[in-house]
């Protein structure tokens, strides 16, 4: 049966100095380190932790909250905290697939379309798409997963008139594969623009957690073998879902 609690002499040997919740958070953090907490292991509730390590729940919130920052926990809307998983690395410069780059790395991917529409381009993404404001335009949905873990909420844009019928297609795919294969389109990627961000309602209950999460935001413009913008993709990930890996091709400082 695991141990919650810090042993008595743990606790004795701390430095009075250091606030409680940093070393409630050492402590976990530790234990998550050593492989005694397991990616997916649910913790307790807020109150049997205050309880069993006779702290308040202010503290232990705000523990948790810090761990969540660090990504060493994540929260689920009305279930509770849990370790979080490895992350993957993830390079958003390459043209890899989200699958075949989540399978190559040992784990296993999904892919669930949660919306597809066919409308007319706002003000924003007709200037960021490149094309005409009110020019027709898909907008496809979808949650990716990881091992079966919510990570990522996408929405893809696609202007219509380059993809007659696309939506009557099987959304759950390779979207640069599909182009390819139906409509000879060769993407490659082009503007790339990342951020930190808290998740709002909408991508924050696709992802099952609580709205203001925190979440990396990644927008990226992708052209085609003609070098016209042909994708506009914007994604929020979970922030402890992934490492940000790219290569460093530029030019060495003088």
């Amino acid at each position: 049966m695991l141990h919650w609690s810090i042993p008595d002499d743990t606790r004795k040997s701390w430095d009075r100095k250091i606030p409680y919740y940093i070393r409630f958070r050492d402590h976990f953090a530790a234990m998550i380190k050593a492989g005694t907490l397991l990616p997916n292991a649910k913790l307790p509730s807020e109150r049997a932790l205050a309880e069993d390590f006779s702290i308040t729940r202010v503290t232990v919130r705000q523990a948790l909250i810090r761990m969540e920052a660090e990504g060493l926990i994540f929260r689920e809307k009305r279930r509770g905290w849990f370790v979080s998983p490895p992350r993957i690395l993830y390079d958003p410069t390459t043209n890899a697939s989200f699958t075949k780059s989540v399978t190559e790395q040992g784990r296993v991917a999904g892919t669930l379309v949660l919306s597809k529409q066919r409308v007319m381009a706002s003000a924003w993404v007709s200037e960021n798409l490149g094309c005409a404001p009110g020019a027709e335009i898909f907008i496809i949905n979808r949650l990716r997963t990881i091992d079966g873990r919510a990570v990522l909420v996408e929405q893809i844009h696609i202007k219509a008139e380059r993809c007659p019928g696309l939506l009557e297609n099987p959304l759950d795919q390779s979207m640069t594969d599909l182009l390819s294969e139906k409509y000879g389109i060769v993407e490659r990627r082009a503007q790339i623009n990342m951020r930190p961000t808290v998740l709002l309602e909408d991508p924050a209950h696709a992802l099952g957690v609580t709205a203001g999460t925190p979440s990396l935001y990644l927008s990226r413009s992708i052209v085609d073998q003609y070098n016209e913008v042909i994708e506009l993709d914007l994604e929020f990930w979970r922030h402890d879902a992934i490492d940000i890996c790219v290569a460093a091709t530029g030019k060495t400082a003088d």
